[in-house]
């Protein structure tokens, strides 16, 4: 259940924000995790985000008239282990603003997803953030999307495994040092505390674009999207760009199918002069019984000094509704190759659950996710082999 407000009404005199409005929403998940790791160690815990991040986001939007419509968006993580929100910033999960016409389609600035994660998501059935600690079909077991290139189904091409932000430099204002060092160069798919308490907490692949202008056309043919974006990457002690990703995505639906696709290519930044190429299909169909989703993606990286320079990935994922009682399966694997790593699987996933739904907005799941691939974790623990969860999670 959404909560609508009538933004500023109260404060003004005339009728002039009678057509603005900002609406509340977001989900809460908590529940009990088990997880067993490379080096035969366990741990339980309660924890958030266990099958779904949690999230509170404010979205706006205001009337212009004639079609044309002033939005924005601001989501953030809070957590129920300590009542903080995520350590990548206070709305982290978005926050853009834009204009949109109907018939000339819609435009965003700032922080938002990614065009393979639109893709991923598709092909998930879930929304790609459910299921195997919220990470759904992106999760690969090695750790969050990301880490030490951790993916099953990747959101953003991590030119062959290298760190998205590199190159630690004192940032210096009128001829000034800023809190001693800094991040230099933060690559546009890099998620992180940017001048914020800890400037160095970067993510190496974020399901999310840092500063990014997306363009949405218009309906040309009914069941199509079409998107396009271009993000920035940015040096900070210089000024000016590098290590800009560009990308695009679209789906099409006709009846019980849906067919969806996302292509970004990732350009050199000055620190390593490594790029990157990502390219996802998916399609999902509704046999009324089930509804059974399947994808493929390919990785290609350039440069030197590279963990791999060719990845491949696939996923099945299937839905069985029976009434409140949603079972769902997922299966998958990803491959690298070239590079210092060699030829290796870094993710094969088995992922199993089933929901069950108290109301539309309210539902109680058991989770089960094993990793069958090679442990590439240098932490202590190792990856994880095994993960169950139990929990409850409400929209509202």
């Amino acid at each position: 259940m959404k909560k609508s407000l009538i933004a500023l009404a109260a404060l003004a005199a005339t009728g002039a924000f009678a057509q603005s409005s900002v609406t509340i929403s977001g989900a809460m998940d908590v529940g009990l995790m088990s997880q067993s790791f490379g080096n035969n160690t366990s741990v339980q815990n309660v924890s958030t985000g266990t099958n779904g991040a949690s999230r509170l986001r404010f979205v706006g939007v205001e009337d212009l008239g004639g079609g044309t419509k002033a939005n924005f968006w601001l989501e953030m993580q809070p957590s129920f282990q300590n009542g903080t929100t995520s350590a990548a910033g206070l709305f982290n999960r978005g926050a853009w603003a834009g204009l949109s016409n109907t018939s000339l389609g819609e435009i965003r600035l700032g922080r938002q997803g990614t065009n393979n994660v639109s893709a991923v998501c598709d092909i998930d059935q879930l929304g790609c953030y459910t299921g195997a600690y919220g990470g759904g079909i992106l999760f690969s077991g090695q750790g969050a999307p990301g880490a030490n290139y951790a993916a099953w189904m990747a959101a953003n091409p991590t030119r062959g495994g290298i760190a998205q932000a590199t190159g630690l430099k004192t940032v210096y204002n009128a001829g000034t040092a800023v809190s001693g060092v800094s991040i230099d160069n933060v690559q546009a798919s890099s998620t992180g505390n940017i001048n914020q308490t800890n400037p160095n907490a970067f993510a190496q692949d974020s399901t999310r674009y840092v500063q990014a202008v997306r363009y949405s056309l218009p309906s040309l043919v009914a069941g199509l999207s079409l998107n396009a974006t271009m993000a920035y990457g940015q040096t900070m002690s210089t000024g000016g760009h590098n290590g800009n990703t560009t990308g695009f995505d679209g789906n099409y639906v006709n009846g019980p199918l849906k067919v969806t696709a996302a292509y970004q290519k990732a350009d050199a930044e000055s620190a390593t002069g490594a790029t990157g190429e990502l390219t996802t299909f998916g399609a999902i169909y509704n046999l009324g019984v089930a509804s059974i989703g399947a994808g493929i993606q390919n990785e290609k990286a350039n440069g030197t000094g590279l963990k791999f320079t060719k990845a491949d990935a696939f996923a099945l994922t299937a839905l069985i509704p029976m009434g409140a009682t949603t079972p769902y399966i997922k299966y998958g694997e990803r491959k690298v190759s070239g590079g210092s790593d060699g030829n290796l699987t870094i993710a094969k996933v088995t992922n199993v659950g089933v929901r069950y739904a108290f109301s539309k907005n309210t539902y109680v799941y058991a989770d089960y996710m094993q990793n069958g691939a090679a442990m590439l974790s240098t932490t202590t623990q190792g990856s994880i082999k095994n993960q169950t969860n139990f929990g409850l999670t409400t929209n509202f």
